[in-house]
């Protein structure tokens, strides 16, 4: 289940996971928040301790229709399956590309299929709050919009990724060392 948790206090700013709370206080914010169902088999691929060609393939045509919807509605040009494992060589490198304040300049979009993640966000107006997401959780993230995402401490997930352009999810990060950001709010 999704979890909402505003890093601030007032009134207005309770943690939730009520999905349709999560999407609206998202939405205000130009992010994309849906729950989406997922079969038994997308479960069972999604746990599996490592997926080939084959059940990266059973993913997508599993979510075609949604897919295609969302890349006629926003111009996705191609979609692929992320699938982040504790063993995996590298990992934790590459999961520290995305742990810092950054933006893109192409919409981060996921579906997520299994596992769980947190992405933290600032807002227009500097404050900062984090959504936990977990399998049947979908979000965009429009370019532009600084964020950061880290991985659970078991280093677990599987994400549907879509892109207009692959080159447009590389990081750019903000400078906190001299407090400057670097690209937009």
């Amino acid at each position: 289940m999704a979890r909402l948790q505003p890093l601030w206090t007032p009134d207005d700013a309770v943690e939730t996971t009520d999905p349709i709370a999560i999407a609206a206080f998202l939405r205000e914010r130009d992010i994309v928040f849906e729950r989406w169902p997922l079969p038994d088999r997308v479960r069972e691929l999604a746990a599996k301790a490592r997926l080939d060609d084959t059940d990266k393939a059973a993913l997508l045509a599993a979510f075609a229709a949604e897919l295609a919807k969302k890349s006629a509605d926003a111009g996705y040009g191609s979609a692929d399956v992320v699938a982040i494992r504790p063993d995996l060589p590298g990992v934790d490198d590459a999961l520290a590309k995305f742990d810092r304040v950054h933006f893109h300049d192409d919409d981060e979009v996921r579906a997520i299929v299994g596992g769980h993640g947190v992405f933290g966000f600032f807002g227009d107006d500097g404050r900062q709050f984090l959504l936990t997401v977990e399998a049947g959780d979908y979000i965009s993230v429009p370019a532009g919009v600084w964020h950061w995402f880290y991985c659970g401490e078991d280093k677990r997930i599987t994400a549907l990724r879509l892109f207009r352009d692959t080159s447009g999810w590389v990081p750019r990060y903000r400078d906190t060392a001299r407090g400057v950001a670097q690209g937009p709010k």
